[in-house]
C-alpha cells in the first residue's frame, strides 16, 4: 500500500512580543513556543533508541529529534515509551538539549525496570516509560507522579494485572509558567497480544482516564502505545469509541489524529481510511499509538497542526541538519504523533 507523505517543511514562526505569530525563512530552526494558548506535544514509542549499527533491531532514533528541530516550534511535552532507564533517558535528554531550542528534563515510570525476554535481546531487554518537558515552560509538581499497572488476561478468563515493568503506566502534574495553569500528563504502554492485552483495552483506557484525571488540571493529556488498534473490520473497537468524544464516547477525549481526519472527511468510511493511510503508526496500516486530550472541565479542547511524523520526514530532517542520513533506517518501529493542544 502506498501512503501519502506530507513533507515536514521547516517553516518557523517569528517571535513578536513573546508569542509566535508568523512564518520565518524555511531554513530557520524550531523556536520556543511562548504562546500561552497552546502546548506543543509529541508522543512516540522510541524503542530504546535504536542505533544504525545495532545487531538485532537497528534504527536511526536521532532522526526524530532532527525532525523536532526542523518543525516550527520546539516541543513543550514529549510523551515517551520504551527507555531502558536513567541512562537512556539522560542520553535522550542530552540530545534534545544539544539540538533543540529550550532545556528539557524528564521522569521515568520505573527507574530500574526488570529484564524481560525481548526479541531484540540486550538492545531492548529493559523497558519503562517517560514524560519529558521543557523546563522553560513547565515545572513538575513535587510528589505528583503516580504509576499503575496495565491489565491483561495472561491465559486467565478475566483481566488481571499484567506482570511486565514496561506496562507500568504513569502520570504527573505540571505547572505551565507561561499560561499560569496546571495540567496532568500520562504516558501509557499496554500489553501485547502475547499477554492477551488487547482484550483488556476497555479496562486499560478507563484506568488511564481515572488516573490522569485524579491529578486534575486545566488539561488532561495522555498517550502512548496501546498495542491495540482503534478499528477492526471497518468498525470502531469498544475501548476506542468509549474514549473518543467525537464518537460520543463517555470519556469525551479528543483524539488528535481523528480530529485531523474528521476535518478532512467529516464522518464515515473516509475517516477510517484517513486514519489507516495517513496516521498509521506501525506496520504500514495499523494505528496503535495515540494522543488524547480533554479539558479539566470535561469538554474537548481544540487541537491543531495534527500530524503523524513519517519515516521519510525523519530522514529528510537528518539530511537538513547534518547533511547525511542512513535512509535504510527508521527512527523507530512506531511513527510519532505531533499536535498543538489548546487550553
Amino acid at each position: 500500500m502506498k501512503h501519502r507523505i506530507r513533507l515536514g517543511a521547516a517553516i518557523i514562526a517569528a517571535l513578536t512580543a513573546g508569542a509566535l505569530i508568523g512564518p520565518a525563512p524555511a531554513n530557520a530552526w524550531a523556536q520556543l513556543n511562548n504562546d500561552p494558548d497552546f502546548i506543543q506535544v509529541y508522543v512516540n514509542n522510541i524503542e530504546n533508541l535504536e542505533e544504525v549499527d545495532a545487531v538485532e533491531c537497528p534504527g536511526d532514533w536521532e532522526d526524530l529529534i532532527y525532525y523536532m528541530k526542523t518543525y516550527e516550534t520546539s516541543p513543550d511535552l514529549f510523551i515517551v515509551q520504551q527507555l531502558a532507564g536513567p541512562g537512556e533517558l539522560n542520553r535522550l535528554l542530552d540530545r534534545m538539549n544539544t539540538l533543540l531550542a529550550g532545556e528539557f528534563d524528564g521522569i521515568l515510570a520505573k527507574p530500574d525496570p526488570e529484564q524481560m525476554a525481548s526479541p531484540c535481546r540486550g538492545e531492548k531487554d529493559h523497558q519503562t516509560n517517560a514524560i519529558i518537558w521543557r523546563v522553560g515552560r513547565f515545572n513538575l509538581v513535587a510528589g505528583s507522579k503516580i504509576t499503575w499497572q496495565s491489565f491483561a488476561k495472561n491465559g486467565n478468563p478475566e483481566c488481571g494485572l499484567n506482570h511486565q515493568d514496561r506496562t507500568i503506566n504513569m502520570a504527573a502534574r505540571f505547572y505551565d509558567k507561561i499560561a499560569d495553569k496546571h495540567i496532568s500528563v500520562g504516558s501509557i504502554h499496554w500489553p501485547t497480544g502475547n499477554s492477551e492485552g488487547p482484550a483488556c483495552a476497555p479496562q486499560n483506557a478507563a484506568k488511564a482516564v481515572e488516573k490522569v484525571e485524579s491529578i486534575n488540571g486545566a488539561l488532561h493529556i495522555w498517550g502512548g502505545d496501546a498495542n491495540v488498534p482503534d478499528q477492526s473490520s471497518g468498525e470502531w473497537r469498544g475501548w476506542y469509541s468509549a474514549t473518543n468524544g467525537q464518537l460520543g464516547g463517555r470519556h469525551n477525549y479528543r483524539d488528535v489524529a481523528y480530529a485531523d481526519c474528521a476535518e478532512r472527511h467529516d464522518t464515515g468510511p473516509g475517516v477510517r481510511t484517513c486514519l489507516r493511510d495517513t496516521h498509521w503508526t506501525i506496520g504500514g496500516d495499523s494505528r496503535i499509538d495515540f494522543l488524547f486530550a480533554r479539558k479539566g472541565g470535561g469538554g474537548m479542547p481544540f487541537v491543531g497542526a495534527e500530524h503523524t511524523v513519517t519515516f521519510a520526514e525523519g530522514d529528510q530532517a537528518d539530511i537538513q541538519v547534518t547533511g547525511t542520513d542512513r535512509q535504510d533506517r527508521s527512527y523507530s518501529d512506531h511513527r510519532a504523533i505531533r499536535a498543538r493542544v489548546h487550553y
